[in-house]
């Protein structure tokens, strides 16, 4: 009887220690996930605006820009609410100036009271927070224009 106790537990230990090591190898071997949460970007992006800039600006138009900028990113494919199984693998290549461009055109459609300079200041404190949560790979290349 004992025989088959141990057996049993033996055969147990087995099976979870393959279970979890076919599950800790697949999540190795996936990208690292890199998680935007507004709250925490809100008061990153504050802590960093230069002091002239926090006396006129306050946290709800810091968010509504950011949000602005993930509607954006949203739009583009490059954010979602995606569960790791879901993420795509597909780079995605997104110019310079065409977030830029659609956050101005969102805030001035708004009620926001905020010029140019004091949005693209906002912004570019916002790339601070996607380089420290891991969200922006590494520069891409482009291809040489064939027509040039």
């Amino acid at each position: 009887m004992w025989f088959w106790i141990a057996l049993g537990i033996l055969c147990t230990f087995f099976i979870a220690t393959v279970s979890i090591g076919m599950v800790t190898g697949s999540l190795a071997r996936r990208p690292r996930r890199s998680v935007y949460d507004i709250e925490e970007a809100v008061e990153f992006v504050a802590d960093r605006l230069p002091e002239d800039l926090t006396s006129v600006v306050s946290f709800e138009e810091v968010r509504a820009v950011l949000l602005f900028h993930c509607d954006y990113l949203a739009d583009k494919g490059v954010a979602s609410l995606a569960t790791a199984d879901d993420m795509g693998s597909a780079l995605v290549v997104v110019p310079e100036d065409e977030p830029i461009a659609y956050v101005l055109g969102k805030v001035s459609e708004s009620d926001l009271q905020l010029n140019d300079e004091q949005v693209l200041q906002i912004l570019d404190a916002e790339s601070e927070y996607y380089r420290a949560i891991g969200a922006f790979g590494p520069m891409v290349d482009l291809p040489q224009d064939p027509s040039a």
